[in-house]
């Protein structure tokens, strides 16, 4: 009889480490949060390479954060900030209208953009993306674009 109870604990105990480990494999790590939607268009003039006077106008978070992503059907002013970037900086791909809506002309740019950089060609605007693409640098006195790329 001691044995049966024996073997019914062991495979408890058994049952219970393989369900945890499994438990483990499916939970996302705590670093792996889900990156944000682009909700805003901001400004910044602390980007690496932006020159004196000069800002950039990228797609952000409005929890402060610069990496979010956007598809088809995002509105608003980060679209906005995204269409101008590939007006001035990408300009291998046909102009877009600034309109502030991610339809099928922003998002054929897009994966234009990303099949250039060699990264995975979804038409979605995401960390890589960000990384993959110039924005273009607004003079701070009138608000215009000063001919630079950073």
């Amino acid at each position: 009889m001691n044995r049966n109870r024996f073997k019914v604990g062991a495979i408890s105990a058994v049952t219970g480490v393989i369900s945890t480990l499994l438990v483990g494999l499916t939970a996302s790590p705590a670093s792996a949060a889900p990156i944000p939607e682009c909700n805003i268009g901001r400004t910044t003039t602390i980007s690496p390479g932006t020159p004196s006077g000069r800002y950039l106008y990228l797609p952000g978070h409005s929890g402060g954060s610069y990496l979010c992503w956007m598809a088809y059907g995002t509105r608003g002013a980060e679209v906005e900030a995204l269409q101008g970037a590939i007006n001035h900086c990408h300009n291998s791909v046909p102009n877009l209208v600034v309109d502030g809506i991610y339809g099928d002309a922003t998002r054929a740019a897009v994966r234009a953009i990303q099949t250039r950089a060699g990264i995975k060609a979804d038409g979605e605007y995401g960390p890589d993306t960000y990384a993959a693409m110039s924005f273009p640098a607004y003079r701070i006195v009138d608000n215009m674009f000063s001919g630079t790329c950073v």
